[in-house]
């Protein structure tokens, strides 16, 4: 189970929401397998003192100012690569301490250390997003960041033909290039008699927990409160099963199992047409556009898409026009890929209908140029940035795979054959097996796996027995309503798989990872849980229940007779056409907002033509001409604000019909409605329609 596709998308969309901000602001040693009880906790607080102007004595480290927005000191630990092998080259393990800003005794109370997932991206990269979910709590606490061994400064892995591997990420090309790392690795580093160490298996989640603990330790920390997403939740149970007495609480957002992790991910699948009509029946405009489930929109554009790939050139994600192909494996990565991405949820169903219903592929491009950018971006990176060798390293050695990593790699893909034919033909329809099986190995590595080393002496990621979790650990388990990589039908058996003192909070309407400041509800019961572990039972998460539905569009129109009119509201005066044209003003605007919360870029062109643009020195979006709907045009600007838009806008229509409109909406809030003022052809126009 990867977070490697939440990961990049999420961060540009991270980049996203800062953008739209501006604009409304002025725009040890193991014990036998890698240990498993750790150290007895003590209650005297971590030792800490300064020792010049730039330099921090934590415990017995002595780390160095590396920021001061926030204030952070770096810090790096020499640990063993493989800790059963007495004569191991050490590799090192870099982390960043952040301390507690206001202790109201002067000294802080904790520390919470959150880890990012992936596997093969930074903890360290991702500190403004644990800083906007911990909020007031990192006043009293300090916030430790290690990044896990192979990835940002702690050794990264870097696999040059991974990282830069060209082409479709799965099938057989890339699982020779996945293999081909797995070699690298095991010819980096030698031992003190001069043998390579066999490294392909040594960047696993136990070997990592026992880096973590021991920078925990070294710096003098009794016991930390733990926060993993995605596959930072996975690893956080490992660590919290070999490391309990490290601990005063654990948050795991997303989570998976890791005792009885089905290789094949079935639940994933059969999540999402729930989610997919949910999105569309929750938002008024979908709902009155198509009453029939959106899934079997999904299973009509499959069998278009395996007939004829849809082609044609359209607006990418940097905001330029490019040429974009997509077919029934890229509809295959869209459908995955919404589990954490709600641009794809928002806009599916309307583009799916657009190509079905007319014909009409661009807007269905126009997303999957945008997937392509957020959703696969991991070649071109830097290893320190993500680490694909490190995903693999992961992957291959800790995951259960469909074939034996005990074998050669042709009897692996002939145990592979035969786990295909076995399973039923319908499990992943409406597409078929090989298919499902050809996605991005970066969301699964259902086949990248094949050529890998064998792994020789891996250490488990835990010891398997259930339950994992010591008894009075407080453990808060979060997930996302539509998040099918880590879907809440999973979690009564992860629950029971975990122990501990353990509660589920489900995010109604959410996707993957709702930490890191992504849902502010989310940030309040964390901060709260942290602050009072203890009373988890009584924790207030009803704000959980209460997270707004996403906003799915209702069509695409493909010229102006299909755009649905404004309802008439008291004053009005205009005739169809001008309500029709105030309708394409809102949904222009609209779509010129989404599209800077998506990708983020500051120059934009319009599906079919015109552009978008911010307005230098204010905290507005320039339209200039552009055309959401085929031959309507719109120019004029939109100021957004924290939680409300307000547009002013000239609609100019293909046989020269202009009205001159204010449009007002909310961001937020699946029922909002748009208000409309202004004048068509000289007459009153008032109206409104569902929110954009």
């Amino acid at each position: 189970m990867s977070e490697g596709s939440r990961m990049t998308q999420e961060s540009r969309q991270r980049t996203a929401r800062r953008y739209l901000v501006l604009l409304a602001t002025a725009l040890a040693v193991v014990t036998a397998t890698v240990g498993v009880t750790g150290t007895a906790s003590s209650a005297a607080p971590t030792a800490v003192s300064m020792v010049g102007g730039t330099t921090l004595e934590v415990g017995t480290q002595v780390l160095h100012r590396c920021g001061l927005a926030p204030l952070d000191y770096c810090g790096r630990l020499s640990v063993p690569l493989d800790r059963l092998n007495p004569g191991s080259p050490d590799i090192t393990v870099a982390y960043r301490w952040y301390p507690a800003t206001h202790p109201s005794s002067g000294v802080a109370q904790g520390t919470v250390v959150p880890v990012e997932g992936g596997p093969g991206y930074p903890s360290t990269g991702s500190v403004s997003g644990f800083d906007t979910m911990y909020g007031p709590v990192l006043a009293e606490r300090n916030l430790l960041a290690v990044d896990l061994r192979g990835t940002g400064a702690s050794t990264p892995i870097t696999c040059p033909g991974i990282q830069g591997f060209a082409g479709r990420i799965s099938g057989p090309s890339f699982a020779r290039a996945a293999g081909a790392c797995g070699a690298l690795l095991d010819h980096t580093w030698t031992d003190a008699s001069g043998r390579k160490v066999a490294a392909s298996d040594l960047f696993t989640s136990a070997q990592a927990a026992a880096d973590v603990a021991a920078v925990v330790r070294a710096l003098g920390v009794p016991s930390v409160d733990l926060y993993g997403d995605s596959y930072g939740s996975w690893f956080a149970q490992v660590f919290a099963n070999r490391y309990p007495r490290l601990l005063r609480s654990v948050i795991l957002d997303s989570t998976y199992s890791t005792v009885a992790l089905d290789p094949w991910y079935r639940s994933s699948h059969g999540s999402m047409p729930a989610s997919f009509d949910a999105a569309c029946t929750r938002s008024p405009a979908c709902a009155s556009a198509e009453p029939e489930p959106a899934w079997s929109r999904i299973g009509e554009l499959a069998t278009l898409l395996r007939r004829q790939p849809a082609t044609g050139v359209v607006p990418d994600a940097t905001g330029r026009s490019a040429r974009v192909t997509m077919d029934v494996v890229g509809l295959v990565d869209l459908v995955n890929d919404a589990a954490g991405d709600g641009a794809i949820y928002r806009s599916l169903d309307a583009a799916a209908r657009a190509l079905l219903l007319g014909g009409e592929p661009d807007p269905l491009l126009r997303l999957y140029a945008q997937r392509l950018a957020f959703d696969e971006s991991y070649t071109g990176q830097t290893s320190s940035s993500y680490s694909g060798g490190l995903y693999l390293a992961v992957s291959c050695v800790d995951y259960p795979q469909l074939f034996s990593m005990a074998v050669a790699p042709a009897t692996r893909r002939a145990q592979l054959a035969s786990s295909v034919a076995s399973l039923a033909t319908s499990t992943f329809a409406p597409f078929t097996t090989a298919e499902w099986l050809r996605q991005d190995q970066n969301t699964e590595a259902y086949t990248a796996c094949t050529s890998w080393p064998t792994p020789r002496g891996a250490v488990p990621p835990t010891t398997g027995v259930v339950p994992l979790l010591q008894p009075e650990l407080p453990v808060l388990v979060m997930g996302g309503e539509f998040d099918s990589w880590t879907p809440p039908v999973d979690h009564p058996a992860i629950l029971a798989e975990l122990g501990g003192h353990s509660r589920f909070v489900g995010f109604a309407n959410a996707t993957h990872v709702v930490g890191q400041g992504d849902q502010p509800c989310a940030s309040t019961v964390i901060q709260a849980f942290v602050d009072h572990p203890s009373s988890l039972d009584s924790l207030d998460a009803s704000c959980a229940t209460e997270v707004p539905p996403l906003r799915s569009l209702g069509t695409y129109p493909a010229s102006l007779n299909g755009v649905s009119p404004l309802t008439a509201g008291p004053g009005n005066r205009a005739s169809t056409w001008g309500l029709e044209l105030g309708a394409a003003a809102v949904a222009t605007a609209g779509d010129a907002v989404a599209r800077v919360s998506d990708i983020g870029v500051v120059g934009d062109v319009g599906l079919h033509g015109g552009s978008v643009e911010p307005a230098q020195g204010s905290n507005q979006l320039r339209l200039i001409g552009d055309q959401f709907v085929p031959g309507v045009s719109v120019s004029g600007t939109v100021a957004v604000g924290n939680t409300t838009a307000v547009a002013q806008l000239i609609v100019s229509g293909p046989h020269g019909e202009t009205a001159t409109v204010v449009v007002r909406w909310t961001l937020a809030g699946g029922a909002a409605t748009a208000q409309v003022n202004g004048t068509a052809g000289g007459t009153a126009l008032v109206g409104s329609c569902p929110a954009p």
